[in-house]
């Protein structure tokens, strides 16, 4: 039902005023378009861990995540990995972003992360207008990867080491937890008690 009612000497129709903000929060409808470079060109594929490549693509990849047919849908169906997490190496210090420094600002070659990863996760690769996405898994290699040897070659033709920016999709391996105050207490205890018993028993044997 539309009714309206005046404001300022004007009627607005409210009916109208819904539409529009539909409109104004609908996501706009995403799908990936094929690039001419092959992203098996980079040595980001030689890299401990690698498993598959998906590109290039042209576009960036932070509007183009969501949709049937944005990037986590394409890596849900090419992939078969399902992650709704992506984190920018642009923003690096942001709470959770695994990355230790803003990739595009080096152009060394290297990804680094704030700490080693131990799971399945993708890295995207940025460069100029085009992207290209690097599934790794690190569950058996040990200690994890702490770093990534990466090129956009995979993404633009002689890209070389110059990249835009990362991205990481999937869940990052979170720090270790700090024991708390009463956690170190308790451990403390424990080792006191432990060596008065074995204190006790060496006393026994010797009387």
């Amino acid at each position: 039902m539309t009714f309206s009612f005046r404001l300022a000497g004007h009627t607005i129709a409210a009916a109208v005023l819904s539409l529009a903000a539909t409109a104004a929060i609908a996501a706009p409808a995403v799908n990936l378009t094929a690039g001419s470079i092959n992203c098996g060109a980079s040595t980001t594929t030689s890299q401990p861990g690698y498993l598959a490549c998906l590109g290039s693509f042209v576009g960036n990849m932070d509007n183009q995540l969501t949709g049937a047919n944005g990037i986590f849908a394409k890596i849900s169906s090419d992939f078969h990995f399902n992650t709704t997490q992506y984190y920018s190496s642009e923003n690096f210090n942001a709470a959770g972003n695994p990355f230790s420094q803003n990739e595009g600002n080096n152009d060394d070659g290297i990804l680094n992360f704030d700490r080693a990863q131990t799971g399945k996760f993708v890295i995207g690769i940025k460069q100029a207008n085009a992207f290209s996405l690097y599934l790794f898994d690190a569950s058996y290699i040990t200690g994890g990867l702490n770093q990534i040897a990466i090129d956009s070659n995979g993404v633009q033709r002689n890209g070389g080491r110059v990249i835009s920016h990362a991205g990481y999709f999937g869940n990052p391996t979170s720090p270790s937890p700090i024991p708390e105050p009463a956690s170190y207490a308790m451990m403390l205890g424990g080792l006191a008690l432990l060596s008065a018993i074995v204190r006790r028993r060496e006393t026994a044997k010797l009387s």
